[in-house]
């Protein structure tokens, strides 16, 4: 399987998200994945701090920079180095190349404004984010983040592409990872790379607690990963959704704003054909993921 992955890494940001680098920690402990690109989006922080991440993580993992481009850095930044990168990997692998988005999707507008085809080139389009109910905790509701920083960016992509998984925030809820099961899974692995996990995931278990109120972390973007590697070890469910850039503003997948445009063709809420994957075996699948990052310390 060859993988380009699109992402706002913050792996070794204080404060920030560690799912995206872990997300590429498990697809490159995945035995059939060869990863044929990566590209970087702002999101979690600025374009700026991801590209310093994503090059310390890609010296770490030993994969080199030739694989990484630089992409958007603000909303409506589409014509980047790594719009146009997708839009060559989708001509080089016609067919053969999966893309798993886990960042705004500015860099996939990108690559359609540059290529209308670009979508039906790829064989898989997976992406985590988006929303169909309020995500809401303990201490207080947790916003969207991929769709939303880029609204219209997400709307082309929904609209445009013709296959499209996406691993929902709501979806991923079904798996906590906490503080007890990584110490367990990680007992005794001595090799660089689960001592980085180990080393730079443990502040997200206690500033998801600090301010949500989450006893664990949810794995965001290691689940999209698993889902496009992995998909046997969830359940499809593909449906209509009603979508706006309106919506999508604050990354819900349910447009409830009046449609007033009916006898035009280009309408503010548009269907779509969707693929919201929820977990089928949670128990495994978490043993799953474990296992693969501690793959990468064997190969």
């Amino acid at each position: 399987m060859n993988v380009l992955i699109d992402f706002d890494n913050t792996f070794f940001t204080d404060n920030r998200d560690v799912d995206d680098g872990l997300a590429l920690i498990y697809l490159l402990g995945s035995l059939d994945v060869n990863i044929v690109g990566i590209t970087s989006t702002f999101g979690n922080s600025t374009l700026e701090e991801v590209n310093r991440c994503t090059k310390l993580l890609l010296e770490k993992l030993g994969l080199s920079h030739d694989l990484f481009r630089g992409g958007a850095g603000e909303c409506g930044d589409y014509l980047t180095d790594a719009s146009q990168w997708i839009v060559e990997k989708a001509d080089e692998y016609a067919g053969d190349l999966s893309i798993l988005a886990l960042g705004s999707m500015s860099n996939l507008a990108g690559a359609w404004l540059r290529d209308p085809e670009v979508f039906e080139k790829i064989n898989q389009l997976v992406l985590m984010g988006g929303k169909t109910s309020p995500l809401t905790f303990e201490k207080q509701e947790m916003l969207e983040l991929n769709f939303s920083v880029d609204p219209h960016a997400a709307y082309i992509t929904l609209t445009k592409a013709p296959r499209v998984s996406i691993m929902t925030g709501n979806n991923c809820l079904d798996l906590l990872f906490t503080r007890q099961q990584y110490e367990e899974m990680f007992a005794g692995a001595e090799g660089e790379i689960a001592q980085m996990i180990q080393k730079y995931s443990d502040p997200w278990f206690r500033d998801n607690n600090i301010e949500y109120g989450i006893k664990g972390f949810y794995n965001w973007d290691t689940l999209a990963a698993a889902y496009l590697v992995n998909p046997d070890f969830f359940d499809d469910h593909i449906d209509n959704y009603r979508i706006s850039i309106n919506s999508l503003s604050t990354g819900s997948l349910l447009a409830e704003d009046h449609d007033p445009t009916s006898y035009v063709t280009s309408k503010p809420i548009q269907e779509v054909e969707l693929n919201l994957p929820k977990i089928a075996q949670k128990e495994n699948l978490k043993e799953h993921i474990y296992q693969t990052w501690l793959n990468v310390d064997k190969k």
